[in-house]
């Protein structure tokens, strides 16, 4: 960063061919902004550049080696500040804003030639006596003077009282910045290249109207720089310079107001004009699609879009700044020792000039406007009552810097010592609005908690989800103890008091998607359920079956019974009585012709039975065989089939389970 102290005028030769020149700017010039051509020629001023001139409106650069890299290497390039000059060069970069000329340029200022100090700014001849003029300040009647050195302040300090204050000389450091200003909105972009007011570096305000056009003439080199040693007096350090930059840039932004308001206008039409344009584009395609699926995802899409128009609508502004131009004066400077009724201590100033007319200035040291009444911070500085505040928690005062000015519960103020963060919303919040998170035991704002409709704890945002309105009980805050997610659904948050767990897998279930298989009657969820193909009764996959007729069919288990013939299982459309032992077989294993099955078709003559079976037989029947005939027996996959004759042509058939011999069905014949 390059520093120039600038001490005496200097002597305007005559012009040479070739030579380096400052011209004015010409009346063929429309596209130079007001601030563009004089801050270029400040700009080569400080870096050394030479320029030579063309023209009226045309001018070359002759590059010095540390300069280049911001202009692509080129030693030379010559400069057009109108579209004539353009034509007769088509080669030159044209300075216009936003051109790439003019970013470059503002690159290497920024790079280079930030500051520009001009030296002490000369006292008015006039000025007999530091304390010959009246007392009056920029606000009225604030201050009157007592004796030689001591003035009286009249503005009044809330729940305080200001000690008698002394007169002394300071210089002040005094200067304003040069800035770049970008402005997008939508597909519009606009620069500009502003200037702030002329303001005291120190105390934060602006100065007079005389002491303004003072700065100017020094700077314009219209007068020489006064000399530093014949001011003898303290000098008053600037302010920190991110608080200046903030000060100087809020300035900024109230010049800049008029044009944010035009271009935040236009961004609003070309929002309404896209928007709908939108609107009629997504309404056209819903109406070609039939899938609910579908109109949801074109639905969503429609609403993206519309949120990224309405985002990229917004006005944003992008201050560069270019340059602070800055300068001493020798002023007057009063100051007061301020006593709150609670202990508290600050000091107050104010200042006039020596170089001017103008009478004293009294600025708030926090945002730099007049005071109507002086506020002492309860961290020892002072400030005014439009940008202090009074604690709702302690009562004590306190200025921007060191609290909130609203609470996100109450919307009170609130000091640094009983302000909090919420780390649910990330809002600034009293201590008197603050509770604990019973999740985790953190501590959150009162509008962040709220009990949770299972369990009633309370818990904040960040811990606690809502479940949707169409749950078996409603939209209610849910804390992640009582949190569960529906299987049956589309994983909607539900309560734990609104589900059951699925037979199947273990996992929730609503009421509102809850099904029971139809064999077992337990909860499932819908990824283990299915409809049997015939009955359209609900089974789960333990209680699925197939028939073996029809392996393709899904039944349920209760739908399907195993042949004791073949033991496969059949369905009831695929099975018979057979006609000699009573059993329901497979249609495969009864024969057409006889209605018997393959088992009762089998039977043979057994001359030794085993006893067994003859005992559970003869229980069975209730009676003693004729002795002359002769048993027949079959056996097959489940069951042995036992013919016993009763004598006189009647016989009985029993079927007896293999493995306990108990009978499972009697049939008499005759």
């Amino acid at each position: 960063m390059k520093r120039k102290t600038r001490r005496k005028p200097r002597p305007k030769p005559r012009p040479k061919p070739g030579a380096t020149t400052r011209q004015p700017v010409s009346s063929a010039d429309p596209l130079a902004g007001s601030a563009l051509r004089p801050l270029l020629e400040r700009y080569c001023e400080l870096a050394g550049v030479k320029q030579a001139t063309l023209g009226p409106d045309h001018a070359e650069l002759r590059l010095p080696p540390a300069e280049r890299p911001f202009f692509r290497d080129r030693e030379r390039l010559s400069v057009a500040f109108s579209l004539d000059a353009l034509e007769r060069d088509p080669d030159a970069e044209i300075a216009v804003l936003g051109s790439p000329f003019v970013s470059q340029v503002v690159e290497a200022i920024r790079a280079r030639a930030a500051r520009l100090s001009l030296g002490l700014i000369a006292p008015a001849s006039s000025v007999s006596s530091p304390l010959s003029r009246r007392g009056r300040g920029t606000g009225g009647e604030d201050l009157r003077e007592k004796g030689d050195d001591g003035v009286e302040l009249t503005i009044p300090v809330r729940d305080g009282v200001a000690k008698p204050g002394a007169t002394r000389l300071a210089v002040h450091p005094v200067g304003r910045l040069v800035a770049r200003v970008v402005l997008r909105a939508g597909a519009g972009v606009e620069e500009a290249v502003v200037e702030t007011d002329v303001y005291d570096l120190s105390a934060g305000a602006p100065v007079g109207a005389d002491l303004a056009a003072a700065f100017r003439e020094l700077e314009a080199g219209q007068v020489a720089p006064a000399d530093p040693a014949g001011a003898a007096a303290a000098a008053v350090a600037a302010r920190e310079p991110g608080e200046l930059l903030r000060l100087l840039l809020s300035h900024l932004r109230e010049k800049a107001g008029e044009r944010v308001g035009t271009r935040r206008a236009a961004a609003e039409q070309e929002l309404a004009a896209e928007l709908g344009r939108l609107d009629r584009y997504f309404e056209s395609v819903l109406k070609e699609q039939t899938d609910p699926e579908a109109i949801a995802t074109v639905s969503a899409l429609a609403e993206r879009r519309r949120a990224e128009e309405i985002r990229r609508s917004q006005v944003k502004a992008v201050v560069h700044p270019l340059q602070l131009v800055e300068a001493a004066v020798l002023m007057q400077r009063a100051e007061w020792r301020l006593e709150s009724a609670r202990g508290r201590r600050a000091t107050f100033a104010a200042q006039r000039s020596l170089g001017g007319a103008s009478g004293w200035s009294l600025a708030c040291p926090q945002c730099g406007r007049p005071p109507a009444m002086l506020v002492i911070c309860r961290h020892d500085h002072c400030g005014c009552d439009a940008c202090s505040h009074r604690c709702s928690v302690c009562g004590e005062d306190f200025c921007v810097d060191h609290g909130t000015a609203e609470c996100r519960v109450d919307g009170l103020p609130a000091c640094d010592q009983h302000v909090q963060v919420c780390p649910s919303c990330r809002l600034e919040h009293c201590t008197a609005h603050a509770g604990v998170c019973a999740e985790d035991g953190h501590a959150a704002c009162s509008a962040c908690l709220a009990p949770c409709g299972s369990c009633g704890r309370e818990v904040c945002n960040r811990h606690s989800q809502r479940s949707h309105a169409d749950a078996p009980k409603g939209s209610r805050r849910l804390c992640p103890a009582c949190l569960r997610y529906c299987e049956g659904g589309t994983n909607e948050p539900v309560g734990v008091d609104e589900v059951a767990p699925c037979s199947s897998c273990g996992k929730s279930v609503c009421t509102a998607h809850q099904a029971v298989c139809a064999v077992d009657e337990q909860v499932h969820c819908s990824l283990h359920l299915r409809r049997a193909d015939r009955s359209r009764r609900l089974v789960c996959a333990r209680h699925r079956a197939a028939c073996a007729e029809e392996p393709a069919a899904l039944l349920a288990s209760d739908e399907v019974a195993v042949c004791p013939v073949c033991g496969r299982g059949t369905c009831e459309l695929h099975r018979a009585a057979c006609g000699y032992c009573g059993r329901s077989v497979c249609t495969a294993d009864v024969g057409a012709e006889s209605h018997r099955c393959a088992t009762c078709e089998g039977l043979v003559a057994v001359s030794d039975p085993p006893e067994a079976v003859v005992t559970a037989a003869l229980a069975a029947v209730g009676g003693a065989p004729q002795a002359s005939r002769r048993w027949r027996m079959a056996r097959d996959k489940s069951h042995v089939v036992v013919e016993v004759d009763l004598g006189r042509t009647r016989k009985a058939v029993v079927a007896l389970r293999l493995a306990d011999n108990v009978p499972d069905g009697v049939v008499h014949h005759t």
